[in-house]
């Protein structure tokens, strides 16, 4: 559980060499109302020392730092293999700078100047990461069940997945357990992604499905639709591709680094 979940303070660590910009963060942190444990570092190396002793749960970096730049702290963070929910800064940033931060594990970027908003959309985005969600994975194949459920244990999301077989199995498990997600195959035997979609509204109010098929095309679309299906993820797909689509469905604003995904209008 992450620290706001267990009562515990959200602890952050605040890397500038800027000191009105370090005020500045640590202001918009503390009008979102939440109670955090904030740490300062005014260059790279010092920020890297705090980061080697002690866990934090939110970092936002400052990109032009003396002694290590940002991209560097965010690659001591990937080395470290912490869970540290990264936020990189600054007045500009080049494509191949982005693509390393995306590479290291950084969720996000911010430009300066930005705005109290843009704080607490990410300290909210941060709490519903950290979130628990229940996810059904629905597939014939074996296989791809093991395959499709690696990519989501990489998701940045808490999924706690479970399988079923086919749709009648997931009836059952729907039945049992109130799941936020659905990831079906479209096409299976007896029943296939559509008409387990169908049943599923049956069941769970609150459980948002998602379809997963080697094949797109408009029929698929208009077919999902009607049943209220959320999104269409072509296999194969990746944890990228998630994280996207659980932004959109969770109403999250998406980082800076998202994919684009095929996904419907969203219903009432």
């Amino acid at each position: 559980m992450s620290a706001g979940e267990t009562g515990a303070p959200i602890r952050v660590i605040i890397a500038d060499d800027s000191t009105t910009v370090c005020k500045f963060v640590e202001r918009a942190l503390k009008l979102t109302g939440r109670d955090f444990d904030i740490s300062f570092a005014h260059d790279g190396q010092q920020a890297v020392q705090l980061l080697s002793k002690q866990v934090f749960d939110i970092a936002f970096l400052d990109i032009n730092m003396p002694q290590l730049n940002g991209i560097e702290v965010m690659a001591a963070i990937h080395v470290m293999g912490a869970k540290t929910f990264a936020v990189s800064m600054s007045d500009r940033l080049s494509e191949a700078s982005q693509e390393k931060l995306k590479t290291f594990g950084a969720y996000d970027y911010l430009n300066k100047p930005f705005n109290n908003g843009q704080v607490r959309q990410l300290i909210e985005t941060f709490e519903a990461i950290r979130q628990s969600y229940k996810v059904l994975v629905v597939d014939d194949s074996a296989t791809v069940r093991r395959i499709v459920m690696k990519v989501l244990q990489k998701s940045i999301f808490d999924l706690e997945i479970d399988e079923a077989v086919d749709g009648l199995d997931a009836i059952e498990a729907v039945k049992k357990n109130p799941y936020r997600l659905v990831f079906t195959d479209f096409n299976m035997p007896n029943m296939n992604g559509i008409e387990l979609a169908e049943k599923l509204a049956a069941y769970t109010a609150g459980s948002d499905v998602v379809l997963m098929s080697t094949e797109m095309s408009d029929l698929h679309d208009k077919a999902a639709q009607r049943v209220g299906a959320k999104a269409f993820l072509r296999k194969p797909f990746f944890s990228a591709d998630v994280d996207t689509i659980l932004h959109h469905l969770f109403g999250l604003k998406h980082s800076a680094f998202s994919k684009q995904v095929r996904m419907f209008a969203m219903s009432a």
